[in-house]
């Protein structure tokens, strides 16, 4: 009697690999989070006998070789941005906004920058203009004083007029600035803020560090004279102040080039001792306020 033929179909790995589901991407491989499922059953065809338990255990050996889903996080697979990426994205953004809400903001910068750089040459130039220049105020100084008190300067019935004769000298001190005094500025003689005499100032042309004389020549009125001036006049030997203020029209030059005009203030105190011909300076202090 021959012994029962045992068939068995045993699925091989490459069947089973053959009807897996497709590879999953490279970086898929790493990190993998392998869950094994369980092994197909394979059909295994039987005849009449049973099989017997060795070949159960070589058919469950073999049922081992199967299929197996790997299931990878899906942030895994796909490459997700950093948050500091979102940032920068909210910047961009907002840096958007404020353009389209400012669109002459790129104007106002450029014609910002160029007043600052005009403001910059201007005071460069200054500055050099300053330091080769170096302009001054002009000093004065009373180099001689005389009055006139004869009654020929008065008409019948009036009282004499002073006529007051001052030599004054002006220094000018600026490098190369130049000074034009134009005629008809005002000029008056005062004892402690009494009138005496009044004036105009004569035309004067002054070049850079220069030293020029010029007169002043100053009427008095029909008014009352103070006594101690009167006295002066007779001959008294008294201390008397004196005060000189003049007004000048000025106009500054440099070189060829003619500035606009300015007024300019001269102050001078004088102490003088007899007013009878040429009077005897003591003391004096001349002020000049020049305003450029």
């Amino acid at each position: 009697m021959q012994p029962l033929t045992t068939a068995t179909t045993t699925t091989s790995s490459s069947s089973f690999l053959s009807r897996s589901p497709p590879p999953h991407p490279p970086m898929a491989e790493q990190a993998l989070s392998c869950t094994p499922r369980r092994p197909t059953s394979t059909a295994v065809t039987l005849h009449d006998p049973p099989p017997s338990e060795a070949d159960k255990s070589d058919s469950e050996t073999m049922l081992q070789i199967g299929t197996y889903v790997v299931q990878v996080p899906k942030d895994q697979i796909y490459r997700v941005p950093p948050p500091e990426n979102a940032q920068l994205v909210e910047q961009y953004r907002n840096r958007d906004k404020n353009e389209r809400r400012s669109p002459c903001l790129g104007c106002l910068k450029w014609i910002l920058s160029a007043v600052l750089l005009v403001l910059l040459l201007v005071t460069v130039i200054t500055g050099v203009i300053l330091v080769t220049v170096r302009p001054g105020s002009p000093t004065f100084t009373v180099q001689r004083l005389s009055v006139n008190s004869s009654p020929h300067n008065a008409t019948k019935g009036s009282r004499p007029k002073p006529e007051c004769d001052f030599t004054m000298r002006v220094r000018n001190p600026s490098k190369g600035m130049g000074f034009s005094y134009e005629a008809g500025g005002k000029t008056v003689v005062l004892h402690k803020g009494v009138h005496i005499a009044a004036g105009t100032t004569p035309a004067l042309v002054q070049g850079p560090k220069n030293t020029t004389t010029f007169q002043l020549v100053l009427h008095g009125s029909n008014m009352l004279l103070p006594k101690v001036i009167d006295m002066s006049l007779k001959g008294s030997k008294d201390v008397i102040p004196l005060e000189l203020a003049a007004e000048f029209t000025v106009k500054p030059r440099v070189g060829w080039v003619e500035l606009g005009a300015t007024s300019m203030h001269v102050t001078c105190d004088v102490r003088v001792r007899r007013l009878v011909k040429e009077a005897r300076i003591l003391s004096q202090e001349c002020k000049t306020n020049l305003q450029l």
